[in-house]
């Protein structure tokens, strides 16, 4: 199966960079660590103009760099102080998104803003401040490379606490199966993230396909591509040797503890639980009401025992009005199984959780969304870039060794729910491919594209090379998904060829499975599981084709 993807049209605005007094208050906010004045005023100067044509005031890279920090940051997130602490994070997803929506990935200058700097003397090349430049003669190189003076934007960044984009996101899926208190944060930073990456991509694309670069030599649209985000993330990917498989193991980072080894917390102290107030101060700033006699604790003895004992002036109960009793759970501090936005459960603090919670060993739904995005984009980068990058079939043969082992119920979300899209049709079904020719037992040519004839004739009719149940469901459900692609695309023609490669394979995965049944009594349960899903997707398909069929003699 062959599709064209759409190239995304151009949907932006021109953008102006900020004058230097307005970039000089932001800064100044910044550094204040007045963040949610800083943000709010760059937020009014981005939408200003009401002219959709109109150019927009962006903000400069450092500004996004820190928004992006503050997205994430525990100080803004989980162990903010203040509710204004809470909004700066709100305020910066706004930001960033804006930016994004209304002048798009090159123009906001995301590969500088977004630029991983542990390993590097700077966020642009190693350049600095020349010497003798004075504060307020700062040059338009230094509005774009200078780091604003706050730690948040230094040694304390997102981009600079990572050591590479791979380890954020392998961090992120970990958070995503064994910290539901920071996995919310992190995902909408990666979200994010991968929108920008995306747009980057898409709009590079669209440029080369361009009139205006219609003239140009292939290797002029390769290296446009090459300085795409997602391809400066994969060639700066950190590691001596197979930094491509670590990639991909940062894609399914699912929490083990090898994982948490390579891609541990981000921040300093990240799973740290938030300070609680003392009690007896909490205890003072609610319940006061003097006009109703009601005077919350200062009245209230601070060691109950004493009080009890009749050892304080306070015991005393002539002529002093009594303390109406009161719930104190509004003024305690928070527990640690509430809800609020500072509570902790057990999981923030161990790993030993438990997956009940999650859609699979691999997170929730939106978890699993995101790594079929990554995995897309890569897919992208190989079809276009093979040399510079890696071969699409070599990417695929890596992405199933990691795919192939998952749980059954794991294995089917990821490759064939048809509650997730983020797959193309063309990935999806080359996805297919490469695993079914890793678990069949017959030897399939893999030459091609798919179509129906290559369905009947090399997939359909076999049963998975091993005697599990588990296999032979997840070839079931791989056939069962292509067998979906081809009809969404209108290639899949009802005929007897194909109802017969379909019946006789249900007839071989079902009696290679019996064999397994007879001989494996210590897997008994998970191959009754198998046989579940082998049963179910083998009825599905017989179901699809039947309707298909009926469907084809009603227009008839």
């Amino acid at each position: 199966m062959d599709l064209q993807e759409d190239l995304p049209g151009h949907k932006y605005r021109s953008a102006k960079t900020l004058p230097f007094e307005l970039h000089r208050h932001c800064t100044i906010y910044f550094e204040e660590k007045l963040f949610h004045q800083a943000l709010q005023l760059l937020l009014s100067l981005l939408s200003s103009n009401t002219i959709a044509s109109g150019p927009a005031f962006i903000p400069t890279p450092q500004h996004l760099a820190l928004a992006a920090t503050l997205v994430v940051h525990p100080s803004t997130t989980t162990r903010a102080k203040t509710v204004e602490g809470t909004q700066a994070a709100n305020t910066a997803l706004q930001l960033l998104r804006l930016t994004n929506k209304l002048v798009g990935p090159l123009a906001a200058k995301f590969d500088i803003a977004f630029a991983f700097t542990r390993f590097s003397s700077s966020r642009h090349g190693g350049l600095h401040r020349v010497n003798g430049d004075t504060e307020g003669n700062d040059t338009p190189l230094d509005l774009e490379t200078v780091p604003l003076n706050v730690d948040l934007a230094q040694g304390g960044s997102l981009w600079f606490r990572s050591e590479d984009f791979w380890h954020a996101v392998g961090w992120t899926f970990n958070c995503a199966v064994l910290y539901p208190k920071r996995w919310p944060r992190w995902r909408v930073w990666l979200q994010y993230m991968c929108d920008v990456l995306e747009d980057d991509w898409g709009e590079r694309q669209r440029l080369v396909s361009n009139s205006d670069y219609g003239t140009a030599t292939p290797p002029s649209g390769h290296i446009l591509l090459r300085e795409s985000l997602i391809f400066k993330y994969i060639s700066g990917a950190s590691g001596v040797s197979g930094h491509h498989r670590r990639i991909v193991r940062a894609i399914f980072a699912d929490g083990s503890s090898q994982s948490l080894n390579e891609f541990r917390e981000v921040f300093h102290n990240e799973l740290k639980e938030p300070e609680k107030e003392k009690e007896n101060l909490k205890r003072r700033e609610v319940d006061v009401d003097v006009d109703q006699d009601v005077f919350g604790d200062y009245l209230a003895n601070d060691d109950d025992g004493v009080e009890e004992n009749g050892d304080d002036a306070y015991s005393t109960r002539d002529s002093r009005p009594s303390r109406p009793k009161r719930s104190r759970t509004a003024a305690s501090a928070p527990s640690s199984n509430s809800n609020g936005d500072f509570s902790m459960d057990p999981s923030y603090k161990s790993p030993d959780v438990a997956h009940s919670d999650n859609a699979s060993q691999l997170g929730d739904i939106a978890s699993l969304a995101l790594r079929q995005r990554l995995m897309q984009l890569l897919s992208r980068v190989s079809h276009a870039l093979p040399k510079a990058y890696m071969q699409v079939g070599a990417l695929y043969d890596l992405l199933v060794e990691f795919i192939r082992p998952l749980p059954l119920p794991t294995f089917q979300l990821l490759v064939s729910s048809p509650m997730l899209s983020k797959f193309t049709d063309n990935a999806r079904a080359t996805l297919c491919e490469t695993i079914l020719h890793r678990l069949l037992d017959n030897a399939s040519s893999n030459e091609g594209f798919l179509n129906q004839n290559k369905l009947e004739t090399c997939f359909l009719p076999y049963a998975a090379y091993t005697s599990s149940a588990i296999d032979n469901a997840k070839v079931s459900i791989l056939l069962e998904t292509m067998i979906q692609l081809l009809a969404s695309n209108n290639m899949l023609h009802i005929q007897p060829s194909l109802q017969d490669a379909i019946e006789q394979g249900i007839v071989a995965r079902s009696d290679k499975s019996q064999n397994d049944t007879k001989k494996s009594q210590g897997k008994q349960k998970m191959e009754e599981s198998g046989w579940v899903w082998l049963i179910e997707s083998g009825e599905r398909m017989t179901y699809l084709v039947t309707k298909l069929s009926s469907k084809g003699n009603e227009e008839d």
